[in-house]
C-alpha cells in the first residue's frame, strides 16, 4: 500500500512539470512576440521623438532667421520667399537627421514658421507650426527686472509681461486680471496664492497666470540719439522743475520767460530749492505757451525723473501732470501726480480677452461695465472717454501720459494724493514697484495696441504653437 501511495505522488508531480512545461511552450513564443513588438514601438517612438525634435530645430531656425534684421522681417511679412525657407533647402545640422522649414505671410505682420523633422533611419517625418507676430508694443506693462504690484497699480485692456518675478501684494479687491506672464515666478499672497511650487511644475493657473513663460519678448531697442535730438529740437529735452514766480531765461533760445507763463520753469519750489529731477505741477503741459496744443513729443531725460503733484482725492486741480507722445527716462522714474487730460481714446478689439477672469469666484459674463469699457460677455466698446467714463468697479480716470513711456531704470507707482493713468504702454529695463494701499490713490495703465515705436531689433510675440500634419511636398 505505501508504494502504491508513493508511485502515484511521483506520477502526480510528473503531471504537474508536464502541464508547467506546455503552458510555458504556449507562453514564451507569445512573451518573445510581446518584447519584439514592444521593442519595435519603442524604436518607434524612438525615431518619432528624433523627428519630432527636429522639427522644434527647424522653427526655431526659422524664427531666428527672421529676427535676424529689420530687413529680413519686413521680407517675410510682406509675403517674400526667403531662399532656404520655403521647403526649397535640407538642413542636416543637427545629428540623427534633417529638417526643412516654410516662413510665409498669414496676415498683417503676422508669420506662421512651419518645421518638419525627419529620422535619417525610417524617413518618419514630424511637423510643428508656430505663429508669430511682429509688434514692438505687444503689451501694456513689460519690465525687464520683476515686478511687485500693490493695490497702487491697474491695468487693463492687455497682458502684463515680466523678465522677472510678479509679486501679487494686495491688489485691489484680489483681481483676476489681466493675464500675467513671467519668466520668473507668479506669487500672491497666502490667502490668495498663485505659483505654490516656484519654478517646478505646474508652472500655470491655465487662465490667468504663466510662471516660468519662455516666450516673453526682450525689450526694444531704441535709438536713442535720435530720441534726444528730437527733444533738444521741441525743447523738451531735461525739461525740470515747478510753477514759480521768478523769470526764467531758457538756455536753449535765450529768451526771457515769464514765471506766471511756462509750466517747464527750472524754479525754485517747495523750500526754494531748485528740482533737478522734478517735474512737478506740469498743468497740461503740451497747452503751455510754448507748445502747440494736442501735439506728440518726445519728452526726454538723461537721468531721473519725478512727476511730482497735490489734488484733492477725487477733484482734479491745476497741479497734475499733462504729456503726450513719448516720455524717455534713462534713469529712474517716480509717478506722484494726478493726472489731467479728459479726452476719447481708442479700446483693443481684444481687450476682453484679458478679462474673462475678474476675481477669484466670478468670470465675465452679459453684464456691463465689469472692467472698463465692458458692455458684456466677451464685448468691449471701441471707444473709452477717459475723465467721464465710469465702470462698476471703478474710479475716476484722468491721463498724465498718453503715448509710450520708456523707463531705462526702475518706475516707483506711488500716488498718496491722487492718481495719473497712463493711456499707451509702460516698458521698464528693472523693477516695477506699486507702493499704494487704496483705490482712491490709483495708477491706472490703459493699454492703446494702435502704438507703433521704431525699433532697432525686431520683436516676435509668439501666438500659437502647434503639431500639424506633414506637408505632401517632396523633400529637396
Amino acid at each position: 500500500m505505501r508504494m502504491k501511495s508513493m508511485t502515484e505522488g511521483r506520477g502526480q508531480v510528473l503531471v504537474g512539470v508536464i502541464l508547467v512545461l506546455m503552458a510555458l511552450l504556449i507562453m514564451v513564443p507569445a512573451l518573445v512576440q510581446w518584447v519584439q513588438n514592444e521593442s519595435r514601438i519603442s524604436v518607434k517612438d524612438q525615431k518619432a521623438s528624433l523627428a519630432f525634435n527636429l522639427a522644434e530645430a527647424a522653427v526655431d531656425r526659422g524664427y531666428w532667421k527672421i529676427k535676424s534684421s529689420t530687413s529680413t522681417c519686413d521680407m517675410a511679412m510682406n509675403g517674400v520667399a526667403l531662399a532656404g525657407y520655403d521647403f526649397d533647402a535640407v538642413y542636416t545640422d543637427v545629428p540623427g537627421g534633417s529638417y526643412r522649414i516654410s516662413i510665409s505671410s498669414v496676415g498683417t505682420k503676422t508669420v506662421m514658421i512651419i518645421g518638419e523633422g525627419r529620422d535619417k533611419s525610417n524617413k518618419e517625418v514630424r511637423a510643428i507650426s508656430a505663429v508669430y507676430r511682429n509688434q514692438t508694443i505687444y503689451s501694456p506693462l513689460l519690465t525687464g527686472g520683476n515686478m511687485t504690484w500693490k493695490k497702487g497699480l491697474g491695468v487693463f485692456w492687455g497682458s502684463v509681461m515680466s523678465q522677472g518675478n510678479i509679486t501679487l501684494d494686495n491688489v485691489l479687491a484680489g483681481i483676476y486680471y489681466p493675464r500675467k506672464y513671467s519668466k520668473g515666478v507668479v506669487t500672491g499672497s497666502a490667502t490668495d496664492p498663485r505659483d505654490i511650487n516656484g519654478l517646478d511644475p505646474p508652472n500655470t493657473g491655465g487662465n490667468e497666470w504663466w510662471s516660468d513663460y519662455q516666450y516673453v519678448p526682450e525689450l526694444p531697442i531704441l535709438d536713442f540719439a535720435v530720441l534726444r535730438a528730437s527733444a533738444a529740437a521741441t525743447h523738451t529735452l531735461n525739461v525740470y522743475g515747478c510753477k514759480g514766480g521768478a523769470n526764467y531765461t531758457d538756455p536753449a533760445t535765450g529768451n526771457v520767460l515769464a514765471g506766471a507763463a511756462p509750466w517747464d520753469l527750472r524754479s525754485a519750489c517747495s523750500g526754494g530749492n531748485p528740482h533737478t529731477e522734478h517735474f512737478g505741477n506740469p498743468w497740461n503741459h503740451p497747452k503751455s505757451p510754448r507748445y502747440q496744443p494736442n501735439t506728440d513729443y518726445v519728452w526726454y531725460y538723461d537721468g531721473n525723473l519725478r512727476l511730482t503733484g497735490r489734488v484733492n482725492v477725487g477733484v482734479p486741480v491745476n497741479q497734475s501732470c499733462g504729456l503726450r507722445g513719448m516720455l524717455i527716462v534713462r534713469g529712474n522714474l517716480i509717478v506722484d501726480t494726478p493726472g489731467e487730460y479728459n479726452y476719447t481714446g481708442p479700446v483693443p478689439a481684444t481687450a476682453w480677452e484679458d478679462h474673462k477672469r475678474l476675481t477669484k469666484t466670478t468670470n465675465d459674463s452679459s453684464a456691463s461695465g465689469q472692467y472698463p469699457a465692458d458692455i458684456g460677455l466677451n464685448t468691449s466698446t471701441g471707444i473709452f472717454n477717459f475723465g467721464t467714463d465710469t465702470w462698476a468697479g471703478g474710479y475716476y480716470t484722468t491721463v498724465g501720459m498718453r503715448g509710450f513711456t520708456y523707463v531705462g531704470g526702475n518706475m516707483t507707482i506711488t500716488n498718496p494724493d491722487g492718481y495719473m493713468d497712463f493711456n499707451g504702454a509702460v516698458w521698464v529695463q528693472g523693477d516695477v514697484i506699486a507702493t499704494g494701499a487704496s483705490a482712491t490713490a490709483y495708477c491706472g495703465i490703459f493699454y492703446d495696441d494702435t502704438l507703433s515705436v521704431p525699433s532697432l531689433n525686431v520683436i516676435l510675440f509668439r501666438q500659437s504653437w502647434q503639431e500639424t500634419r506633414p506637408s505632401t511636398q517632396a523633400w529637396p
